[in-house]
This record gives C-alpha cells, sequence and structure tokens, in this order.
C-alpha cells in the first residue's frame, strides 16, 4: 500500500505518478527502471516518490494493483448480467482488446510478473488476477449448460482455461513484438497489424468459441456474433 501522503495529493499528480510509473516499468522492467527517472517523467522530485511508497517494490506492486482494478472495470464492468455467455465473451474479447490498444503498458505488465525472478509478485498479485476472471467463466459455463445454451459434454474448468487462455493469448499478441510476430506468421497476417486485421482476426476467434461452445443437433443454435462493421452498417 502507498503511504498515507500519497492519497493526500491531488487526482491528478497521483493519476499522472502510476500512468508514468506503468509505462516505464513495462518499458524496462522493474530492475532496470530508474527512480529518478521516474520522478522526471512525473513532474515530481525523486524524493518525493519515497514519500509516497516506501520502496520501488512497493510502488511496482500498487501500479499492478490499480492496472488490474482498470483493467477489470474496463473489461467487466460493462457486462450486462441478462447477457448469455455468446454474447458475455463477445463483450469480453472486444472490451479486452479496446484496453489493451489503449494501455498496452497494463499487457506489457501482466507479462513482466509471469518472467523470472517476479516470483514474489506473482504470489501477491496472481491468484486475484486469475480467480476473478476464472470464476466468472466457470459461473457462467455452468448456467448455460443447465440452460441448455452450451453443450454439456464440456469440461467446465478447462473450457474456462481454454477461453480465457485465448483471451490472453490476443492481448498479448497486440502487444508484445514476439506475439504479434508469432501471431502474424500463424493467422498469415501481411503487413502491420492494423486496425481492420485486428477486427477481422477477433471476429473471427470470437465465432471459433461460439462454435466450440454451441450444443448439438437436435438443440437450438446459438447464432454467432456479426461482425462489427455488419452491425454498424444496420443501425
Amino acid at each position: 500500500m502507498p503511504k498515507e501522503t500519497f492519497n493526500l495529493i491531488s487526482d491528478e499528480k497521483r493519476a499522472r505518478v502510476l500512468d508514468q510509473a506503468a509505462k516505464l516499468f513495462a518499458e524496462r522492467g522493474l530492475n532496470q527502471t530508474d527512480m529518478a527517472e521516474l520522478a522526471a517523467r512525473a513532474g515530481v522530485a525523486k524524493g518525493s516518490l519515497y514519500n509516497y511508497f516506501k520502496s520501488k517494490d512497493e510502488l511496482y506492486f500498487h501500479v499492478c494493483r490499480h492496472a488490474l482494478a482498470r483493467s477489470r472495470e474496463a473489461v467487466y464492468g460493462g457486462i450486462d448480467p441478462g447477457w448469455d455467455i455468446f454474447q458475455q465473451v463477445e463483450h469480453i474479447f472486444r472490451s479486452g482488446v479496446a484496453f489493451a490498444l489503449e494501455h498496452p503498458e497494463y499487457v506489457s505488465l501482466y507479462l513482466n510478473i509471469s518472467s523470472a525472478g517476479m516470483e514474489r509478485f506473482a504470489q501477491k498479485i496472481s491468484r486475484s488476477v486469475e480467480k476473478y476472471t476464472a470464476n466468472h467463466l466457470k459461473r457462467q459455463i455452468k448456467k448455460s449448460i443447465k440452460q441448455g445454451l452450451v453443450r454439456p459434454d464440456l469440461d467446465v474448468n478447462l473450457t474456462a482455461f481454454l477461453i480465457n487462455s485465448v483471451y490472453i493469448i490476443f492481448m498479448v499478441s497486440l502487444v508484445s513484438p514476439h506475439f504479434k510476430i508469432r501471431m502474424a506468421e500463424y493467422l498469415d497476417i501481411k503487413g502491420a497489424l492494423d486496425g481492420e486485421s485486428i477486427e477481422d482476426r477477433l471476429t473471427r476467434t470470437i465465432n471459433l468459441i461460439h462454435g466450440f461452445l454451441k450444443p448439438g443437433h437436435g438443440q437450438q443454435p446459438v447464432p454467432a456474433p456479426t461482425p462489427r462493421a455488419t452491425r454498424q452498417r444496420r443501425k
């Protein structure tokens, strides 16, 4: 937790410190981030950072917690409880892509926590990150099976894990140079990963997940999502 002095500064200054810290940690990693450079970027004195946080580790931990809260609100905050699992999956993926493109530093922080030497942070952060999304998906899959919307032969836990794993890979492929190359090779993307190519692969990914979840013959089929461009033309 930050010191009380951090909560006493203006909202604008607090946001500036956290935003610049997230970007520098994402760019350099924890060990290579220099507090003096961070202070300069944030427009505060280096000593002020230590008035706000006991150490660089404490600042990093708080930045990651802040990133988690913003990401969760952006992706899950807009979910209508009345939506079925197909609508929720589409919303999660589309909101996740929008957030990743707007705040790539937060995706990089997620990757950074998974790297070697970051185990102390993984123990504090990873379980809370993954538990929320895992529980949400498992609840929706169980509910949808009971409603006859999803195949009854699916392993609920494994299905939730696979959906979220596809989600994570898609998000990091928008940010990480390595994963961008990987996505381009697997999905045969020529040239830059632009808005059109992202939209095309995103829609196809959502359709694939929907197709995997759909019940078999004899049960009411669930329509696949309509690409955004088509939806906009219909409005």
